[in-house]
C-alpha cells in the first residue's frame, strides 16, 4: 500500500469499507440508493469499487458527472459511457456492435435544433436502448457528483429544467422499477440542491423513492489497521508502527484521506518518526499556508451555498463547539451562542444544527443528559479552534 493523500487509490487499498458496500447492495435489491457525505471520505472509491466487484446480476457503468452542465451534456455522457464500458463488459460483448451502431444517431442528434425540447424523450430512448442491451441484468448507474451536476444544471438553465429533470429521472425508475437502480453520490450535498429548488417554487420532493444513506467514517480499528500499513513504507521502526498508528487514528478519526496526509508528513523526515512527531504533522497540515488537506473547503462552502443569515448563524455555532474540549448539550450551546447573537431563539438555534448536521460539520452524540454536540471530525475542530475564531 502506498501513500497517497487526494489520488485515486487501487481498489485493493480500499480499507473498511467492504461492510458499508455489503449493507449498499442490500438495498439496491429493492430501491436506488442515495450516497452522502463530505468530500473526500471515500465516495469515489466505493463507487469504483462496486463496479469493479460488482454481484451477479447487474450491469454496471460508473460517470463522473462533475463535468455535465446541460440535460444534452448528460444524455451524451450516458451513451459515450457505455460505449467506452461496454468492451469490459464481458458478458455482453456480443452488444458491443448493436450498441455502436446506434451512437452517431444518438449522440449527433442531440445537437439538433429540436433537442431542447425533446430531452426527455431523448433521454427516455437512452435508458431504453441501455435495457435493450441488459439482456435479464438490472443497470446499476453509479453517478458520482450527481448534485454538482444539479447546481451546475440549475445555474446554467434554471431551476423549472433542474426540477424537470429530477422529476423524469424519478418517473423512468418508476416505470423501470425492475431493471434500473441508481447510486447517486457527491460531496455537495443533495440536499442544498433541492433547498435551492424549493426556495424557486417547487415543493415536490423528486428522491423520495430512493434510500438515502449517510457514508460513516471507517472504524478506529480500520483507521489503525491503514495508519499501519502506511507507516511500513516510511522509515517508522517497526516497533513503534503500532503506538504510532493508534495515536494518528485517535486525532483524525476515520478519515481515510487524513490518515494519507499525516503519514505522508512523517515520511517526509530525515529520521524514524517518534510520538511527538504525529502531533507535529497535525499541526504542519493545519498551519500549513498552502493547506493540503484542503480543510479551507470547510469555511468556503458556507459562502457558497447558504444563504447571509444561515452563514451568520452557522459561523456562531462552530465557534462555540470549536472553544469546547468536550461534546455540547444544545442549551449549553445556547447560551454560548448568545454572547455573539443575543436574539438567538431555541428553534432558529435547532434549524442550524439540522443543517450543519446534514452537511456532516458537526453529529449529534448521546450523552448521560440527552444528545451532546461536536464536529463530526477531531481535526476540522482543530483547525477550526486554531484559525477561525
Amino acid at each position: 500500500m502506498q501513500i497517497n493523500p487526494g489520488g485515486y487509490l487501487d481498489l485493493d487499498d480500499v480499507v473498511g469499507r467492504d461492510d458499508d458496500i455489503a449493507r449498499y447492495w442490500r438495498v439496491l435489491r429493492r430501491q436506488s440508493l442515495v450516497l452522502s457525505a463530505e468530500r473526500r471520505i471515500g465516495k469515489t472509491h466505493i463507487l469504483l469499487k462496486m463496479q469493479d466487484e460488482c454481484l451477479p446480476g447487474y450491469l454496471p457503468f460508473y460517470q463522473d458527472l462533475e463535468g455535465v452542465h446541460t440535460v444534452l451534456d448528460l444524455i451524451r455522457s450516458i451513451y459515450g459511457t457505455v460505449q467506452r464500458s461496454l468492451p469490459a463488459l464481458s458478458k455482453i460483448k456480443g452488444n458491443i456492435a448493436k450498441w455502436s451502431a446506434l451512437l452517431p444517431n444518438k449522440i449527433a442528434g442531440v445537437n439538433l435544433p429540436t433537442a431542447e425540447q425533446t430531452w426527455q424523450l431523448l433521454l427516455s430512448e437512452a435508458f431504453d436502448d441501455l435495457i435493450g442491451i441488459a439482456g435479464d441484468d438490472q443497470i446499476l448507474l453509479l453517478w458520482d457528483e450527481f448534485p454538482l451536476m444539479l447546481h451546475n444544471l440549475h445555474r446554467q438553465q434554471g431551476a423549472d429544467m433542474t426540477m424537470e429533470l429530477l422529476d423524469h429521472l424519478r418517473a423512468l425508475r418508476l416505470v423501470h422499477s425492475d431493471r434500473l437502480r441508481f447510486v447517486l453520490t457527491g460531496s455537495v450535498g443533495l440536499h442544498l440542491v433541492l433547498r435551492n429548488l424549493r426556495r424557486a417554487g417547487h415543493a415536490n420532493d423528486p428522491v423520495n423513492d430512493m434510500h438515502s444513506v449517510t457514508v460513516p467514517p471507517i472504524t478506529q480499528s480500520h483507521a489503525r489497521d491503514l495508519a499501519a500499513s502506511l507507516l511500513k513504507t516510511t522509515q517508522a521502526s517497526p516497533g513503534q508502527i503500532a503506538d504510532l498508528a493508534s495515536l494518528i487514528a485517535d486525532e483524525i478519526g476515520g478519515f481515510p484521506y487524513y490518515v494519507h496526509h499525516i503519514v505522508d508528513q512523517l515520511d517526509q523526515l530525515p529520521r524514524p518518526p517518534g510520538p511527538a512527531d504525529v502531533s507535529n504533522a497535525v499541526e504542519q497540515v493545519i498551519y500549513n499556508p498552502h493547506d493540503p488537506a484542503n480543510l479551507r473547503y470547510y469555511a468556503n462552502r458556507l459562502l457558497l451555498y447558504y444563504d447571509e443569515r444561515e452563514r451568520t448563524l452557522a459561523l456562531v455555532v462552530l465557534r462555540a463547539l470549536a472553544g469546547q474540549p468536550e461534546p455540547t448539550s444544545a442549551a449549553k450551546l445556547l447560551n454560548l451562542c448568545r454572547h455573539e447573537d443575543v436574539d438567538l431563539s431555541a428553534e432558529k438555534l435547532r434549524e442550524v444544527l439540522t443543517l450543519l448536521e446534514e452537511d456532516h460539520y458537526i453529529e449529534a452524540r448521546k450523552s448521560p443528559t440527552g444528545a451532546a454536540y461536536d464536529f463530526r471530525w477531531p481535526l476540522v475542530r482543530k483547525w477550526w479552534r486554531e484559525t477561525q475564531l
